[in-house]
């Protein structure tokens, strides 16, 4: 019988002694906190958007530009453009305008999100300073507050 708590006695310790955690030098890291990898995955996508808004954005210009332009031209012609043309063309405009604006609203998140990764509080809500869930970054990387905080601010 000896034996036998002997045997359980060491079995114990041994268990215990694993079950501990060795110390790493680094600091733990809060359960759904961003680490290095994942932080360089959002900031890759994030500068990707951002040439992409950049690129949609000069689009939306020049197309803008050029409307302009065949404007000026069409006063200085003796010809005169059908009503319906000129709604089209109202309307073609107004649309960039729109766009322009919501792709400008974008960038503008992009580069707050980009700014956030610099300062070191990307993944934090702006509001309540808690932790936003990675699924809610990996859908939404430019979020600045959490699922609970946008569900308020939206009501």
């Amino acid at each position: 019988m000896a034996a036998k708590t002997a045997v359980k006695s060491r079995t114990k310790k041994t268990v215990t002694a694993k079950a501990k955690p060795q110390a790493t030098g680094k600091p733990k890291r809060k359960a759904g906190s961003t680490d290095a990898a994942e932080l360089n995955k959002f900031r890759e996508w994030l500068l990707e958007e951002r040439e992409r808004l950049v690129a949609e954005l000069r689009g939306i210009e020049h197309r803008t530009a050029r409307i302009d332009e065949s404007e000026r031209a069409g006063e200085l012609s003796t010809y005169e453009d059908h009503p319906a043309d000129l709604a089209s063309e109202t309307f073609e405009r107004e649309k960039d305008l729109a766009i322009g604006e919501s792709v400008a609203s974008m960038l503008n998140k992009v580069a707050t999100a980009l700014e956030k990764i610099e300062r070191g509080t990307y993944g934090t809500c702006d509001a309540c300073n808690r932790l936003i869930k990675k699924a809610r970054l990996n859908a939404l990387p430019f979020a600045t507050l959490c699922l609970s905080c946008q569900d308020r601010l939206e009501r």
